[in-house]
């Protein structure tokens, strides 16, 4: 009995999964999927992420006159919606650098091995990092902490990068 528990616990939780890989892959702009997106695409947009939970806003906050506890837990629970915001904006984004690569590798004249797999990794990566996230800040309020989303915008970084390097490529031999 324990065993087929645990069997439905294991499909339901499979289930759960690649229904949020499916929903995580599906937020693209595929208008926005062009070379003059990529040269305009910038993870500063993202700054002001970092300074969301900063504690030294709270503890300021805590100082003031007038503060009460309620003010801070407001104010924590803005900050988590503007997070989750910013979740949206960021998948979007990973999603059409991730499909700008897959346009890049199929029309490439450069045979890239591994370059399929390795993105297809960083794809899983990213959405766990995402959902990760998402679970943590819904945790939150329950006195888990919010981890450095400068994690999530590392890939970016890398992926944006890598797509940067054939795509000046591109422009030169024009």
């Amino acid at each position: 009995m324990v065993g087929l528990t645990i069997l439905v616990t294991v499909i339901a939780l499979t289930a759960v999964l690649i229904v949020l890989f499916r929903r995580l892959a599906s937020r693209l702009n595929a208008q926005d999927c062009s070379l003059e997106w990529l040269e305009n695409f910038s993870t500063a947009n993202y700054v002001p992420i970092h300074r969301l939970f900063n504690e030294q806003d709270f503890r300021f906050l805590a100082t003031q006159p007038g503060y009460q506890p309620d003010i801070a837990r407001q104010l924590r629970a803005d900050r988590r919606e503007i997070v989750a915001a910013y979740l949206q904006w960021l998948t979007r984004d990973f999603n059409q650098l991730l499909a700008i690569a897959k346009m890049m590798l199929v029309h490439s004249n450069e045979d890239r091995p591994g370059f399929g797999g390795a993105l297809l990794w960083q794809q899983i990566t990213f959405y766990y990092a995402v959902t990760s996230l998402r679970c943590r800040l819904a945790l939150a309020p329950m006195g888990w902490t919010v981890p450095d989303i400068r994690k999530l915008i590392q890939p970016i970084e890398s992926m944006l990068s890598q797509l940067q390097r054939p795509a000046a490529q591109t422009n030169d031999a024009a």
